[in-house]
């Protein structure tokens, strides 16, 4: 529980305020818009049909930069998934070269001990055997490092994939709960016309 306060701490001072920003900012607007197109003087139709037209307006510009918004986060996270395989790919290399020349060691030590004298053969095969056994430890231990790190990165990537598709939803969801409340705004005068009438 306390990651996620901190993840999202994190989000918010590298810039993942900048939808909440970017949500008031539109808020703001509208209703700055709406509050002088109340008070301008045309009649009440005109008035209405102009709120109409800049709430579908507005609603318009919302869900072109919600789709923005989604578009980038999308490219976000492949991005982020690229890095990923990438980071993988480039353990797994590491893993590979560390093996190779494991062996390679292991057989020059095996080739040494040939030469050496019938006595001390044995003692050096005992020892070449042990040493074999420690190079397979060793890269297993490499190999399970390399895809706990590709685990974990992939982890991350798709964690971040989700933060970005919930960050988007809420703005989305914003944006509507906007639009309706402009529109309720813009059809409440009309409504309440009709009931004195």
């Amino acid at each position: 529980m306390a990651d996620d306060k901190t993840t999202a701490d994190e989000t918010a001072k590298t810039g993942g305020s900048g939808s909440g920003f970017f949500a008031g900012l539109l808020l703001g607007g509208a209703l700055g818009a709406l509050l002088a197109f109340l008070y301008a003087p045309q009649g009440g139709d005109e008035t209405r049909d102009l709120i109409k037209q800049k709430t579908d307006e507005y609603s318009d510009l919302a869900k072109s930069k919600a789709s923005d918004l989604s578009d980038a986060a999308k490219s976000k996270a492949a991005e982020i998934s690229d890095t990923a395989s990438d980071t993988a790919d480039s353990a797994k290399a590491k893993a590979g070269e560390v093996a190779d020349s494991v062996r390679a060691k292991t057989t020059e030590v095996a080739e040494t001990v040939k030469a050496k004298t019938a006595e001390v053969t044995e003692t050096v095969k005992a020892k070449a055997a042990d040493l074999s056994a420690k190079a397979s430890d060793t890269v297993a231990s490499v190999k399970d490092s390399a895809q706990d790190l590709v685990d974990k990165t992939k982890s991350v990537a798709e964690d971040q994939k989700s933060r970005f598709s919930e960050a988007v939803d809420a703005w989305k969801q914003a944006a509507q709960e906007t639009k309706d409340q402009l529109t309720a705004q813009a059809e409440q005068p009309v409504e309440h016309r009709t009931e004195t009438s």
